[in-house]
């Protein structure tokens, strides 16, 4: 990840990664729409700006989809419970 702010961090969920030296953590980061960071709430909290979102997903299970790797482009939706949701974006880097 590069020193430029996250946009969007996603904390307090279940994220199953696919590796399998790391196959849960609890928080995400974007940068620019991309996947840039993945780990716990503790090391992504210390990488927020002034202008970050933060969503809370209350324990929520996320799943990366198939394909998507550091550097993917993601859309994250809200739910009105609050409840995110991780895609794949149709925009290419």
């Amino acid at each position: 990840m590069t020193g430029a702010a996250l946009s969007l961090i996603v904390t307090n969920a279940r994220i199953r990664t696919g590796d399998p030296v790391r196959p849960w953590v609890t928080a995400l980061g974007l940068q620019d729409g991309k996947l840039a960071v993945l780990g716990t709430a503790a090391e992504i909290l210390k990488l927020i700006r002034a202008d970050t979102t933060v969503i809370d997903a209350h324990g929520g299970l996320l799943a990366l989809p198939p394909g998507v790797t550091m550097g993917s482009h993601v859309v994250v939706t809200v739910a009105p419970d609050g409840s995110p949701t991780l895609n794949h974006s149709p925009e290419e880097a």
